[in-house]
C-alpha cells in the first residue's frame, strides 16, 4: 500500500491569513467607523466600546432635534421653505405638533440630567463607602511596584559607581516625611473659607526646588490676617524650606562624588565625549556668529542695491540716445581741430561731468558686473557703453566743442550735454555706492563659504558622536543615569511613602508627570488611578455647569414659547399671504440657542470624555458601568441638542434604485435584441459590426463627455425629462455602455442550438416568437449577470452622474456619498461609513438573490441525443 506524503502548508496559510486580514481591513475599519460615536477617521482602538447606531438611525430615519424644530417654526411662522403653499389653518397644526416635540425635548433633557445626576451622586456614595480606601490600597500598590523599580535601577547603577549615599537618603526621607505630616495637617484643617488658601500651600511645598518666597507674599500675608494659628503652620514649611536647602548641599556633594566615580571608571570615554561635544558647541557658536553677520551684511547689501538699481533705471532709458549721439561723431576726423576749452555755463558742467563719468564708469562696471540683475536688466551693457562714450568724448571735448555750432555736431553735442548733466546728479555717488556693495556682497559670500565649511565639520564630528554613542550605549545610559542619581533616589523614597490621604494620590501622580527624574518613561495611563478622585470630580463640576446653563435655556426658551403659543393664531395670520413679519419670541429662542448652547456642550463633551476615560482605565465594574451609563446618556443628550445638516440621503438611495433599474432594463432589452441577428443571421457588414463594436467598446464613456453634455442640454430644451439635471437624462447617458454586452449576448446566443428554434419554426412559431420564448428563457444566465453587472456599475457611478446632475435633490447615492466628507462633514466620518455600508446593501442582496443564476450549461439536454 502506497504511503500517503503528508505535506506542510504553514507558510501557506499564514500569508493567505495576512492576506485576507489586509483584503478585510477596508470593510472592518469602515464597519467599525460606523457605529463609533467620536466619528474619527482612526482611533486608538479599531474596535471601541463607545458605539451607537445613531449614524443608521439619523440616515434612514432622520428625526427633528431641539434647533431643527426651531428653524422649522420660524419657517412656518414665515410660510417659507416646505411650508410656502401652506394655509394658515395647516400652518398652525403643524406648529402646535412642532412646539409639543419641542416641550417633550424639554421633559426628556430635565428627566435624562436628572438621571444623569443620580448616576454621579450614586457613584460618589459608593466611592465613599466601598472604593476610596480601594484605590488608595491600590495607590500604594502601585507606589509599591515603582519603589522596586527605582531601587532595583539604582542598585544596578550603584554597582557601577560605588556611592555611599545614606546621608542623602536618610536626609531626603526626614523631608518627605516632615512634608506628608504638613500635608496631612493641612487636609484636616480645610474647609470652604480656606480650601484655596490650602491648596496654594500644598501646590507650594510639593514643588521642587521648594521655594516659599512667593507663597509668602500671595498667600501666606492675606491668610495670617484671616486666621493668626496658621503661623505654626507657617513656621513648619519654613523649617521645611531650610531641610531642603539642607537637602540641596547634600545633593551637591553627592553629585562630586558621582563626577569623581564616572572619572575613575569612565574618564577616557567623559573625555572624549566631552571633547566632541564641545567641538560641535564651538562650531555651532561660529555659526550663530556668522549668521548674525550675514544677516547685518544681507541688510547693508540690500540697502546699496536697491540705490544701485534707482540709478539703473535712470541710465538704462538714456542709453539709447547716448550711443545715437555717439555714433553721429565718433567716425568724424578732429585732428585738424583746433581744441578749445568752454569756460562758464552749462558748457563747463557738461565738461566736468565727462571726466567725471570718463574716470568712474570703468570702476562702476566692475564693481557690479557679477550681479544677475544687472546682467539681465541690461545695466552692465549701460556701463560699458557709457565707458566707451565718455573716454571717446573726455578725449576730444575740447575739439567737439569749439565745432558744437557745426552742423555735423549740433544735434549730438546737445543731446550728450543734456542727459550728461541730468545723470551727473548720481556720479559722484555710484562709484561709492559700487564699491559698498560689492564689498558687502563679497563679505556675505567668504561668510556663507565659511559657514559651509564649519557644517561639514560640524556633521563630521556629529557623526563621530553618533558612532561614539553607539559603540558605548549601555556605558553612556549608566553616566547619563548617573549624573541624575540624586533625583532616582528622590523617585524611590517618595515611591516608598505610604499614601495616607486620598489628595495626596494626585500629588504622586503630578509629581511623576513633572518628568524629574528624565530616564523614566512610565506606560500610557500607568497612573490614571491616583488621579480619579480628581477626575471625576472634574467631570461633575463640568456636568453641573453644563446641567444648571442648558437648564437657564429650557427656562428661558419656555418663557417665550408660552407667549408665542398664546398668540400663535394671530402670529400666523400676520405673516400669511407674503407679509414677512419678524416674530421676536422665536428670535429670542434661536439667539438663546447660539448664544449660550456652545458652553454648554463644551462643558457637557468634557464631562462625558472624562467618565469614558475612567471608566476604560478602571478595574472596578460597578463604578466602570455606572461611567459608561452616564458618557452614553450624555452623548444621546448631545445629540438632541447638536446642530445638524440633513443630507435626503433615502432619496438619493431612491434616485440611484431608480437609474441603476432603468439602466439596467433598457440596456437588457436593447442588448438581447440587438445582439440576435449578430448570432443568428448572416448579412453584409455583419462582422464589420461586430469588430466596431468591439473598437467602440475601447473607449470610455466620460470620453464622449462633451458630446453628451451637449446633447442633453439641447434634448432638454424640448423634452426635460431626459436633459441635464434629470434622472433621465443621466439614465440616456449611461446607455452608451451597450456595445459590451452585446458581445456578451452574441457569445451566449452562439452557444443555444439553431435546432431548437428550427424546431419551434417548423411548428408554425415566427421568428421573434423562437426568440421570446426559447432563445431568452434558455438565456437567464447571462441576463443576469448583464443585469448584475449594469446595476451595480450604473449604482456606484460617480463621474458622469457628478457631470449631469447638478441639484442636490437629483443626487444619486455615489454624487450624494461625496457630500459626506466636504464642508460640515469633512469629519462626520461616522455618518459617510454609515451611509457607505447602506448603499453597499442593495449590491450584497441582489449579487445573492441572483447567483443561482450565474452558471453556465442550461442547455445541456434541451435537445436529444
Amino acid at each position: 500500500m502506497a504511503k500517503i506524503e503528508r505535506k506542510n502548508y504553514l507558510i501557506r496559510h499564514i500569508v493567505l491569513i495576512l492576506l485576507t486580514f489586509i483584503i478585510l481591513f477596508p470593510l472592518i475599519w469602515v464597519i467599525s467607523t460606523s457605529i463609533r460615536r467620536d466619528n474619527a477617521a482612526f482611533s486608538p482602538k479599531l474596535f471601541s466600546d463607545r458605539v451607537t447606531a445613531n449614524n443608521y438611525k439619523e440616515l434612514l430615519f432622520p428625526k427633528k432635534n431641539v434647533p431643527e424644530i426651531v428653524k422649522s417654526l420660524n419657517q412656518v411662522s414665515g410660510y417659507i421653505g416646505d411650508y410656502s403653499e401652506y394655509s394658515v389653518e395647516e400652518a398652525q397644526k403643524e406648529s402646535e405638533e412642532l412646539l409639543n416635540e419641542l416641550r417633550i425635548y424639554f421633559n426628556d433633557t430635565r428627566n435624562e440630567m436628572e438621571e444623569n445626576l443620580n448616576i454621579y451622586q450614586d457613584i460618589f456614595k459608593l466611592y465613599d463607602e466601598k472604593y476610596k480606601s480601594k484605590i488608595i490600597s491600590d495607590s500604594n500598590e502601585l507606589k509599591n511596584k515603582d519603589f522596586n523599580i527605582f531601587k532595583k535601577e539604582l542598585e544596578s547603577l550603584n554597582k557601577e559607581l560605588n556611592l555611599n549615599y545614606d546621608k542623602y537618603e536618610k536626609n531626603l526621607s526626614i523631608f518627605l516625611n516632615e512634608r506628608q505630616n504638613i500635608t496631612l495637617e493641612l487636609l484636616k484643617i480645610k474647609n470652604e473659607s480656606n480650601i484655596d488658601y490650602i491648596n496654594e500651600t500644598i501646590d507650594t511645598i510639593y514643588k521642587i526646588p521648594l521655594k516659599t518666597t512667593l507663597w509668602k507674599i500671595r498667600t501666606y500675608k492675606k491668610w495670617v490676617k484671616e486666621d493668626e494659628t496658621i503661623d505654626t503652620f507657617a513656621d513648619k514649611i519654613f523649617n521645611l524650606e531650610d531641610m531642603w536647602k539642607s537637602l540641596e548641599i547634600d545633593e551637591e556633594n553627592l553629585n562630586k562624588s558621582i563626577e569623581q566615580s564616572l572619572e575613575n571608571n569612565y574618564s577616557d570615554l567623559v573625555i572624549q565625549k566631552e571633547k566632541i561635544e564641545n567641538n560641535i558647541n564651538n562650531i555651532e557658536t561660529k555659526i550663530q556668529d556668522l549668521e548674525s553677520k550675514i544677516s547685518i551684511m544681507d541688510n547693508n547689501a540690500k540697502e546699496y542695491l536697491t540705490k544701485l538699481i534707482a540709478i539703473s533705471d535712470q541710465y538704462i532709458p538714456e542709453s539709447k540716445k547716448i550711443m545715437a549721439s555717439y555714433n553721429l561723431i565718433k567716425d568724424l576726423d578732429f585732428t585738424k581741430i583746433e581744441g578749445k576749452e568752454p569756460l562758464f555755463g552749462e558748457d563747463i558742467k557738461f565738461y566736468e561731468s565727462v571726466k567725471a563719468f570718463s574716470n568712474n564708469m570703468n570702476k562702476t562696471y566692475n564693481n557690479v558686473k557679477s550681479i544677475d540683475r544687472f546682467k539681465l536688466n541690461g545695466f552692465n551693457e549701460t556701463l560699458k557703453n557709457f565707458e566707451e562714450v565718455y573716454n571717446f568724448l573726455n578725449e576730444n571735448f575740447t575739439k567737439i566743442y569749439a565745432l558744437k555750432d557745426d552742423k555735423s555736431v549740433l544735434s549730438s553735442y546737445q543731446a550728450l550735454k543734456s542727459i550728461t548733466i541730468k545723470l551727473s546728479v548720481s556720479i559722484d555717488e555710484i562709484v561709492e555706492i559700487s564699491e559698498k556693495y560689492n564689498e558687502y556682497y563679497t563679505n556675505l559670500l567668504n561668510y556663507q563659504d565659511e559657514i559651509q565649511i564649519l557644517n561639514k565639520d560640524r556633521d563630521n564630528f556629529v557623526e563621530n558622536l553618533k558612532v561614539l554613542n553607539e559603540e558605548n550605549q549601555d556605558k553612556l545610559e549608566i553616566i547619563n543615569k548617573s549624573k541624575n542619581l540624586s533625583k532616582l533616589i528622590f523617585y524611590k523614597n517618595y515611591a516608598e511613602q505610604q499614601i495616607k490621604n486620598i489628595e495626596e494620590t494626585k500629588l504622586y501622580s503630578d509629581f511623576i508627570g513633572t518628568n524629574y527624574y528624565s530616564f523614566y518613561k512610565p506606560e500610557y495611563n500607568r497612573y490614571a488611578i491616583l488621579e480619579w478622585d480628581t477626575k471625576f470630580k472634574e467631570s461633575y463640576n463640568k456636568y453641573i455647569m453644563g446641567k444648571d446653563a442648558l437648564n437657564k435655556i429650557i427656562e428661558n426658551m419656555e418663557d417665550e414659547i408660552s407667549v408665542y403659543d398664546a398668540n400663535l393664531e394671530s402670529f400666523l395670520n400676520l405673516n400669511y399671504g407674503g407679509n414677512i413679519s419678524s416674530i421676536k419670541y422665536l428670535e429670542n429662542i434661536n439667539m438663546m440657542y447660539e448664544r449660550d448652547y456652545s458652553a454648554v456642550k463644551a462643558d457637557i463633551s468634557r464631562a462625558s470624555r472624562i467618565v469614558n476615560d475612567l471608566a476604560d482605565n478602571t478595574e472596578y465594574s460597578e463604578l466602570k458601568t455606572k461611567m459608561k451609563k452616564i458618557d452614553k446618556n450624555l452623548y444621546y443628550l448631545q445629540q438632541n441638542w447638536e446642530k445638524k445638516i440633513r443630507k435626503p440621503f433615502l432619496k438619493w438611495l431612491f434616485n440611484s434604485f431608480i437609474v441603476a433599474g432603468l439602466s439596467s432594463i433598457f440596456t437588457v432589452l436593447v442588448t438581447s435584441l440587438a445582439a440576435y441577428p449578430f448570432s443568428r443571421m448572416r448579412f453584409f457588414g455583419r462582422k464589420s459590426g461586430l469588430y466596431f463594436l468591439m473598437i467602440i467598446q475601447m473607449f470610455p464613456t466620460v470620453m464622449f463627455m462633451i458630446a453628451i453634455y451637449g446633447i442633453l442640454n439641447f434634448m432638454g430644451d424640448y423634452i426635460p425629462l431626459i436633459g441635464l439635471d434629470s434622472l433621465g437624462g443621466l439614465i440616456f447617458a449611461y446607455m452608451g455602455n451597450v456595445a459590451y454586452n452585446m458581445w456578451l449576448f452574441k457569445g451566449y446566443y452562439d452557444t443555444i442550438p439553431d435546432s431548437l428554434e428550427e424546431s419551434a419554426m417548423i411548428d408554425g412559431a415566427t421568428r421573434f416568437q423562437t426568440f421570446w420564448k426559447i432563445v431568452l428563457p434558455l438565456s437567464l444566465p447571462i441576463i443576469a449577470v448583464i443585469t448584475i453587472m449594469t446595476f451595480m456599475n450604473t449604482f456606484n457611478e460617480f463621474v458622469i452622474a457628478k457631470i449631469v446632475l447638478q441639484s442636490e435633490a437629483n443626487y444619486t447615492y455615489a454624487v450624494g456619498l461625496q457630500t459626506f466628507s466636504q464642508g460640515p462633514f469633512e469629519t462626520q466620518w461616522g455618518l459617510f461609513t454609515a451611509a457607505a455600508l447602506i448603499g453597499a446593501l442593495p449590491m450584497v442582496i441582489i449579487f445573492l438573490t441572483m447567483q443561482k443564476w450565474i452558471v453556465g450549461g442550461l442547455t445541456q439536454g434541451s435537445v436529444k441525443g
